[in-house]
This record gives C-alpha cells, sequence and structure tokens, in this order.
C-alpha cells in the first residue's frame, strides 16, 4: 500500500532559512535505542555574559549483556559557519551531512552527523571524548552570540538488537528548525510510522539552545498531548538543558531527551504530530528518534537473469522477491507486474507466505511486444496488481521497483564477434543458455557437426561454426568465425651490456636481441616489440617507441620485456632480459700507505682488501663490485695475476695496482688507483747499561729516574723517543707507561722494558732495562770531638790530628774490608766525591794525610767523613759498591 511522506511546518517569516526534520532512516527488527552526549558549555549562556567553550567534553555508553551493538549516529552543532571535521576519542570524523539555519536575528547556526558505527563497534562500552569542534570563528569576546546563543555540544543515537524486545520500528528524523519569540509555533508531522500496539513506544529529541531559565509560552505537544514529566522536563520547559538518560539538568543549552508514547499513539497510526510552542526561548530541534513496536512487511525484488530471445519474442525472467528489514511476513499472492518501459508486459504473485528475512524466486516468460525500442528498461515490482497500486503496508513504499537494461541485440541466441586465436589453443564457443530443455545442433560450414548437441562446442580449426537451439516452439539460432593464427615463440634474449665510463651515454639498441627471439622463425610473419612493464607486454600497450636508441630507465638494471606476435596481433610470446648501465669508478686511497717491517725478517704482511676495499668501493655495494690487486699496470688492466690474501710486501716497500670490477659486466673496470706501500725497519738501539741507586734505607726500594737510561739506548738519536713499561707486551702494545720517579715493585733487583719509537717512520723496538738497588753504608757520627792541646805554637789554635782514629767508631761495626773512608774539609766536595762513586769515582779533594791533619781553622774545625762502599762489598743482595754517606 503506498503512503506519501508528509512533513509539515508551521514557519514565521519567509526569509526564515531552515531544513525540514525528515525520515533519515529506519530500522526493523527486535531493535531498541539508547543515547549519550554532552555540551561544550560549563555553564548557561542566558544573561550571565558567558563567551567561551570547552575543547572537549566526554560521555560513557553502556550496553547490557543482552544488547548487541548495531549501528551509531553522531550529530554535534554550533553557532555560526559549520565546522565539518572533528575528534571521537581521537579519531577524526568528516562530516557525512550538515544542516544550517538562519534565524530572524540573522545569525546563522549550523548542525553535521556521521556515522560513527566502525568507531563505537570497536570501542564498545566506555567512556568517549568529542573534541576539534573549532567555534571560535563565532564564539569571541564582542561577538553577536555571547551571552545569548553560544553553545556547543555533541550525541550519538546507538541501536542496537535485544532477542527479549518485541518487533519494532526505529525511525530516525533529522533537520534543523526552531522556534523562537519571533517564529512561537513549530508543527513537525513524523510519517512512514507503523503502530502494531503502544507497548514501550518512546519517542527521543536532539535540541539546542533551550534555556532553563526562560519558559514563556513554551510547550510540547505530541499527538496533543502536553508533555509533562516534572522535575527534570516541566510541562511548561521542556527545553531546559536537561538530559532524561542521565537525569543530569546541567547539559547546558543541549536537551538530550526521550519520552514515553504509551497512550500517545495507537494501533494503526501512520503518523506522530509534535507542535511546539515558544515566546521567549530559542529551541531549535535538530533531529527525533522513535521506537514503536511494528508488524509489516518490506517487499523488494531483484530480476536474477534473463534467458534467450525467441524468434517469436518469448524471454524467460528469473527473479526474487524478498521479505527483509520488515517486522511481519509478506502474504502469499502478493502481486508482481513486469513492464517494458511503461507498458505492462507480464504479471505473476507470490506463492507462499514469506517469512521475515525470507525470500521466493520464480520464473516467468515475458513476450516483448512488437515496437519495443531495441533499448529498454525491464522494470519489475513487487506490490503493484499491475496499474502502479499496491495492496501490501510495507515499511518502505519506495524500494518495491528493480530495473534492467535490454539490448534486444543481445538478447538472443549471440555467439559473440568473430574470434581470433592461436593454433594450439582451443576455443569454447557457448550459447550461454542453461535451461536443460533446450536441444542444440552444431554445425561447420552448414554441414552439422555429429555428436555435438550441447550448448557449448570446443574447436581447434578454422571455419564459420553454427548452431540451432529449439525449446517447444523457441527457436534461436546463431554463428561465428574462427580463425586460429600461428604462435610464435619467444626466444631467450641477451642481457646487454654499457659501461658507466663518463663516454657511454646510457642508449641502448634494443632490436639487438631481434635474432635472438626470433630465432628460427620467419621474420615475415610475425612482429618483435619491446616495453618497461610486463603488464604493457601482456596488454600490448605502451610498446617503446624508439627502441634502437632506448634511453636506461634507472637504476641499473632495467628490465626489459620483449613481446613477439603474428602478425594480427592475436598470438605471442612474452621474454624479458636486462640492459645494465654499469659504473666502475674506483675511490680515492690515500698514498703512501706506511707499515714497518717488525719482525726484520724483510717483508711485511698486509690484507689489502681489508685496508683498501671500502675506500675503492666508496659507498657502493660491495656484493655489486670484486676488487683486485696487482703489481704492475698491465696485470691490473688484464685483471692477471692477482695478489694473494694476506700478501707479503718486500723491504722497503712497492706500488701496488688496483683494479675495480663490476660483477654485471666485468669488461666494466677502473685501474687508475695505484697505492705506495712503505716498510719501514725498527730503530737501532743499544742494550742499556743497569740502572744503579743507592737505597737509603737499605729496604731493597728506592725510586729510579728511567729516562737517565735514554741516551745509552739510543745513543744520543734525537729522533727517537724512549718510553718505559712494566711488561714486555705492555711494551710492544704502548701500554701502561712508566713515569719518573719510579720505585721498583721486586726489592733490589727488577726489570722494566723500554720502547723506542722514531720520529721519522712507524717503526718501534723493545729493550730490557735492569734495575739495580744498593745499601748505603749505616755509619754513626763520632760521639765526641778530637782534641788536642796547642803545645806546638801556643795561641795558633792550629796543631796534628790523626782523623783516622774515629774510623771504628764511625764504622760502627761495618767491616773494615768493604768500606774506603775519605776526610773532606768541605762538606760540598764530600757529596760531589760519593756522587760520583757510582759513575766516575773521583776522590782527589779528600785530605791527602789524614793520620797527621793540622787543621786550617783555628781552634775549632768541622770536618767531613766520606764512607764509600769499596769494590768488595758485593755481599748480601747487591752489596754498597759505590754507595755513600757522610758523617761530621
Amino acid at each position: 500500500m503506498k503512503k506519501i511522506l508528509h512533513i509539515l511546518f508551521v514557519l514565521a517569516p519567509l526569509f526564515v532559512v531552515a531544513q525540514q526534520v525528515q525520515l533519515f532512516q529506519q530500522f526493523n527488527g527486535r531493535y531498541d535505542f539508547t543515547a549519550f552526549g554532552n555540551t561544550l558549555n560549563e555553564q548557561p549562556n542566558f544573561g550571565t555574559g558567558y563567551c567561551d567553550f570547552l575543547p572537549q567534553s566526554s560521555a560513557n555508553l553502556t550496553l547490557l549483556p543482552t544488547q548487541t551493538f548495531l549501528s551509531a549516529h553522531l550529530y554535534w552543532a554550533g553557532p555560526g559557519d559549520a565546522d565539518n571535521k572533528i575528534e571521537l576519542n581521537g579519531i577524526t570524523v568528516d562530516a557525512q551531512r550538515t544542516f544550517a539555519l538562519t534565524a530572524n536575528s540573522g545569525l546563522n547556526y549550523f548542525a553535521a552527523y556521521a556515522d560513527v558505527s566502525n568507531i563505537i563497534g570497536t570501542g564498545g562500552n566506555g567512556t568517549y571524548t568529542f573534541s576539534e569542534l573549532d567555534l571560535s570563528g563565532a564564539v569571541y569576546p564582542g561577538s553577536p552570540y555571547c551571552g545569548n546563543t553560544n553553545f556547543g555540544g555533541w550525541a550519538i543515537y546507538v541501536i542496537y538488537a535485544d532477542p527479549t524486545l518485541s518487533l519494532n520500528q526505529i525511525s530516525l528524523f533529522d533537520g534543523l528548525d526552531y522556534v523562537s519569540s519571533q517564529n512561537q509555533t513549530l508543527e513537525i508531522i513524523l510519517t512512514n510510522i507503523d503502530v502494531a500496539t503502544d507497548d514501550l513506544a518512546k519517542i527521543g529529541f536532539l535540541a539546542w539552545e533551550g534555556e532553563a531559565e526562560l519558559n514563556t509560552t513554551e510547550s510540547l505537544l505530541i499527538n496533543g498531548t502536553l508533555i509533562d514529566n516534572p522535575p527534570l522536563n516541566p510541562g511548561d520547559n521542556a527545553f531546559n538543558g536537561t538530559n532524561s538518560w542521565t537525569n543530569s539538568n546541567v547539559m547546558y543549552n543541549m536537551d538530550l531527551d526521550f519520552y514515553d508514547l504509551q497512550g500517545i499513539v495507537v494501533p494503526g497510526a501512520t503518523e506522530i504530530t509534535i507542535n511546539l510552542t515558544s515566546g521567549q526561548d530559542f529551541v531549535m530541534i535538530n533531529n527525533v528518534i522513535t521506537s514503536v513496536n511494528s508488524e509489516i512487511p518490506d517487499a523488494t525484488i531483484e530480476i536474477d537473469s534473463i534467458g534467450v530471445l525467441c524468434q517469436n519474442n518469448d524471454i524467460d525472467v528469473t527473479y526474487t522477491v524478498y521479505n527483509v528489514n520488515s517486522t511481519a511476513p509478506l502474504p502469499i499472492n502478493t502481486p508482481i507486474a513486469f513492464y517494458a518501459d511503461a507498458v505492462l508486459i507480464g504479471q505473476a504473485q507470490t506463492l507462499t507466505e514469506i517469512p521475515i528475512e525470507g525470500s521466493e524466486s520464480g520464473v516467468i516468460t515475458l513476450n516483448i511486444p512488437i515496437g519495443t525500442p531495441v533499448l529498454f528498461d525491464l522494470i519489475a515490482v513487487v506490490d503493484d496488481i499491475g496499474d502502479g497500486t499496491g495492496i501490501v503496508a510495507e515499511t518502505n513504499e519506495d524500494n518495491n521497483i528493480f530495473t534492467l537494461p535490454i539490448d534486444l541485440n543481445q538478447a538472443g541466441l549471440n555467439l559473440g564477434p568473430n574470434i581470433e586465436s592461436c593454433i594450439g589453443m582451443t576455443v569454447t564457443l557457448d550459447t550461454g543458455i542453461t535451461d536443460p530443455t533446450f536441444t542444440f545442433q552444431w554445425f561447420l560450414a552448414g554441414v552439422p557437426i555429429t555428436g555435438e548437441t550441447g550448448p557449448s562446442l570446443d574447436v581447434t580449426t578454422d571455419g564459420m561454426y553454427s548452431i540451432e537451439a529449439f525449446e517447444g516452439i523457441c527457436f534461436v539460432e546463431g554463428s561465428i568465425e574462427v580463425h586460429f593464427n600461428p604462435q610464435p615463440v619467444a626466444n631467450p634474449p641477451m642481457d646487454l651490456f654499457q659501461c658507466d665510463d663518463g663516454v657511454s651515454t646510457g642508449f641502448f639498441d634494443l632490436t639487438e636481441n631481434d635474432d635472438d627471439v626470433l630465432g628460427t622463425q620467419d621474420p615475415t610473419m610475425f612482429v618483435i616489440k619491446y616495453y618497461q612493464t610486463l603488464l604493457d607486454s601482456q596488454d600490448d600497450t605502451n610498446a617503446i617507441a624508439t627502441p634502437t636508441v632506448h634511453q636506461i630507465n634507472p637504476p641499473s638494471p632495467e628490465t626489459i620485456f620483449v613481446r613477439i606476435e603474428d602478425n594480427s596481433g592475436t598470438c605471442f610470446d612474452l621474454e624479458q632480459f636486462e640492459i645494465y648501465f654499469t659504473i666502475a669508478n674506483a675511490g680515492a686511497v690515500p698514498s703512501p700507505f706506511v707499515m714497518c717491517d717488525q719482525d726484520e725478517d724483510g717483508f711485511e704482511s698486509i690484507n689489502l682488501p681489508s685496508e683498501f676495499d671500502v675506500l675503492i668501493l666508496n659507498g657502493e655495494p660491495a656484493g655489486q663490485y670484486n676488487v683486485t690487486y696487482h703489481v704492475s699496470q698491465a696485470d691490473a688492466d688484464a685483471g692477471a695475476n692477482i695478489l694473494p690474501v694476506p700478501y707479503s710486501v718486500p723491504v722497503p716497500g712497492e706500488l701496488i695496482y688496483i683494479r675495480l670490477e663490476n660483477l654485471d659486466d666485468i669488461s666494466c673496470y677502473d685501474t687508475t688507483q695505484i697505492v705506495e706501500i712503505v716498510v719501514d725497519s725498527p730503530p737501532i738501539v743499544n742494550d742499556p747499561q743497569p740502572l744503579v741507586i743507592c737505597d737509603g734505607n737499605n729496604d731493597g726500594f728506592a725510586p729510579f729516574n728511567l729516562h737517565d737510561a735514554d741516551a745509552d739506548i739510543t745513543g744520543g738519536d734525537l729522533t727517537l723517543i724512549v718510553t718505559y713499561h712494566p711488561t714486555l707486551s705492555d711494551a710492544q702494545n704502548n701500554l701502561n707507561e712508566l713515569l719518573d720517579p719510579y720505585t721498583n715493585d721486586d726489592p733490589f733487583n727488577d726489570v722494566v722494558f723500554a720502547r723506542i719509537e722514531s720520529t721519522t717512520n712507524t717503526c718501534y723496538n723493545t729493550v730490557l732495562l735492569t734495575l739495580e738497588v744498593r745499601n748505603t753504608p749505616e755509619i754513626i757520627t763520632p760521639a765526641a770531638p778530637l782534641r788536642a792541646c796547642d803545645y806546638d805554637n801556643p795561641g795558633d789554635g792550629l796543631e796534628f790530628f790523626d782523623l783516622s782514629s774515629v774510623a771504628t767508631e764511625v764504622l760502627d761495626g761495618l767491616d773494615p774490608l768493604l768500606y774506603d773512608i775519605y776526610y773532606y774539609e768541605q762538606e760540598a766536595d764530600a757529596i760531589t766525591a760519593g756522587d760520583l762513586a757510582l759513575t766516575a769515582p773521583d776522590f782527589s779533594q779528600a785530605i791527602g794525610t789524614p793520620t797527621n791533619y793540622q787543621n786550617v781553622t783555628p781552634f775549632l774545625q768541622v770536618v767531613y767523613i766520606l764512607v764509600v762502599g769499596n769494590a768488595a762489598y758485593t755481599d748480601p743482595n747487591n752489596g754498597g759498591t759505590g754507595c755513600y754517606a757522610i758523617v761530621p
């Protein structure tokens, strides 16, 4: 039964621009809806001077375990021009529908819609945050919206299934219209609603800009019944910034409410009338959603296939009638009409009751009237008695039609255009007739082909083939010519090479491969073409226009695809090859490269690839090149006599010639790099005399100035630098250098190792240095001075003394055979003689006759006694030869 959609508005002045609230989507099944959302206003805007908006706000979705999510529908709104891109939980959402409104004041407002089923379906129950709504173009200090109609917010309707529900019809209506002091009434008629009972029926609203503070003559009536739901939504202030789903009264400047329709809608109703009034408050209605118990079918039809057009113009049509998006079975005998354009050419009806989500298929033979255009629309209409009239009430009266364009030239038995094929292939001729009641006979050049009485025929030879087919009084025939062309074979082509040496240009003559591809085949029967992609070679598109001068498309190599085809272009074969524009530019190698013949065998071993390959490759991939080393330019150019790894370079060195060869093309190489390898010899050094030091406390340890041995080791060569180390390994590896003063770590006798480097080459040498600690004489000062009476010349204070008389006391028990004792008038002379005792003994300044010595200073004189270990003092330890002590 056809219905007409009515949406009526009582509008204020004609210049007001709004969008009527109309049916957007319907959902039929055991369904219901819920909603969640939030405002972007922190406080009411009326009379407060409030002029701001939140960057984001959040709300929660909670579905029960029996409730299965189906779809989610997001709306958002604000003043000024539309912002059609926002974010939900950080995911960008673009508006799919927009709504605009210009009020009597001349101010503009907008709303937007997007299906967010993918986001909500993935996220499920939880918190959702709406953000990135930019209202700054309308909400700013001094804006005409501020303190009046600056608002922002969002809401999501969720449709869900629940097996415990009755069969319901969910209808979502949207638009953007309003009431205000200058546009005080608004009527909205919701149509296309089918009410079976009022059980659990409800209606929801999303409205913007309602104020709790304004309620002058404000009312909401549904089917003439005043909606009065105090305290949240009193009858005189329905749009007051509330959310019925959460019982919130702080949804500033937006309303997300729902109301019970039981007792308001009646069974059999097909529309709901909504009336709004307001004498002051500016309220915009963005959408209305209803849920009513509904038990009606929804018939749709599709043409599945059409048969062959017989010579008497009969044609079989297979079709299917569906009953989906419905809440009741589709009755038996629902009429079906078929039209050729607008001409009724056949009728049928359903044979059974079709259940919810069910279908029924059928076949009808239609006769195409004489005079029907070659191109026409075959139209199938379900719930149509033949004149456009329906007899079944449906959830959607606008989806009963299916249209299929028909070309009568193609509707008969059409074997298609003549066929060009290839020798060795099989061509299948097919009538396309699947009706088993047809009988067939195939012919070749008008002669029946024995045994070929099926709807298709496989052929391998040239000829004119035809067929005759019968089904009752239906007769069809068709013919086609098949020709088999020679099948070429693409023989393997050769890869082509050029060396990128600065002279070659990278242009290739691809036709060098013509003879290879053709082989022994007749060149007059085939054509050879070249392509840059496999797909082009398969489709014979974009052939290389000038194959004799094709510039390579870098990087090298480029794959070239070759196609050989017969002269008709029907039969072909493909091959491919590579063209290489290879590079062999050797990187620079620093020269000379200096090494040391440390073992002085006359040669030094070197791993040439390890030292120089990276430099020669200069960033190029190692797997693309071969680097070799040679002792002559001729060998490098010829790639002959490659030096082994490792290679022993003779002293004093030699020139090494390097060859860089591209593996893709071994004729592409570079031999311009030469490296001079210099082999140095270690410096010549002396084995030093031991360093000897006298131990002041005779504990076997003393500080040495190791560098006192430098001159002995180097022989005075100023180009040599000496360092000292605790072990030979440390000296060889230049580790753990010992600094002066160094105290031996083994008592009395120790060794260190000197490392000698040259400032003129890279070599070094090592020698052992012995450290020797000797004992110092442990003597005492005489207890009393030597005294004598001034007899010889009384009063002059001079007299003769035997200085040796104190020797025993000074030695304090030391073996006098191991020590030499000298006496000095000056302490400095004694110290000088003692310091030279180890290296260059000189006691010439000592008192010559100490046994008969006349003092030189009258009355009182100090004499300094020098005790030096002599050559006999060699034990214990290292003895004390050359070591001294001085007492006065």
